[in-house]
């Protein structure tokens, strides 16, 4: 009798454990990630953008630093300028406007999150402005990860 309980036991014990292990999916790999920079050697500035997807939608994490080349601490007079998704002219966003800390001479380090996908601004300019004047620009290349 108490053989036949042990019997059942383990035999009911694996059917559970084989029910419910083999029901579990396995983890989903990543999505995979797109990244892009642009590296502006006048001013020694470096911008990367990382693609992500958030609730559904594209997104771009933008970072960046800008070492030299920031001569006052008035954010809404300098501006970074690029196109992306397809968009007909630059976009243009002060400083201010993006939260990027000034200590001159330096600007940065900043993240943004942005909506875009980064094959939309690949190959495209990136600028950084004081008020009308170009301090430097890049292409901004695809890097892989």
């Amino acid at each position: 009798m108490l053989k036949t309980r042990i019997i059942f036991t383990f035999i009911a014990l694996f059917a559970f454990i084989f029910t419910y292990l083999h029901a579990i999916p396995p983890p989903s790999p990543p999505p995979p990630v797109n990244h892009a920079i642009a590296l502006l050697k006048k001013i020694k500035g470096e911008v990367k953008f990382d693609q992500i997807v958030v609730k559904n939608q594209t997104k771009m994490i933008v970072n960046g630093i800008i070492k030299k080349g920031i001569d006052e601490n008035t954010p809404e007079n300098y501006f970074i300028s690029f196109s992306y998704f397809g968009a007909e002219s630059n976009e243009t966003h002060s400083f201010a406007e993006l939260n990027i800390p000034i200590k001159p001479p330096k600007a940065g380090p900043w993240n943004v999150t942005i909506p875009g996908v980064v094959d939309g601004i690949a190959y495209q300019t990136f600028y950084v402005l004081k008020d009308d004047k170009v301090l430097d620009s890049a292409t901004i290349t695809k890097r892989d990860t």
